[in-house]
């Protein structure tokens, strides 16, 4: 189950992404009341980030330099921010899971 973390989130990019869409993370936000960032303006170097916190591990989701608006149902490929590589790759899975089971 993912929750809101508490307070700020220790986080940096470790390569991993995933591909998904903008209203899968929404959706997902919603089904368990955590509040996300939204400015798909295309003006700012991300349009949504979404924070999370599962198993132990906190991380954010956000699209990257795309500078342009998104549509809600488009494929795009978002990175995954956590403490280290390690935690990035559960928090993968963890997304994949959550995802599948919309």
């Amino acid at each position: 189950m993912l929750t809101n973390p508490n307070g700020s989130i220790e986080s940096s990019y470790h390569n991993v992404d995933i591909k998904t869409t903008p209203k899968s993370l929404i959706d997902l936000c919603t089904k368990y009341d955590i509040p996300f960032y939204s400015q798909n303006d295309g003006e700012d170097k991300t349009n949504f980030d979404f924070e999370f916190e599962a198993d132990g591990i906190q991380f954010l989701v956000y699209d990257w330099k795309e500078y342009r608006s998104l549509s809600l149902n488009e494929l795009v490929s978002f990175h995954i921010g956590a403490k280290d590589r390690s935690d990035s790759n559960k928090a993968y899975d963890i997304l994949q899971n959550e995802l599948s089971n919309l």
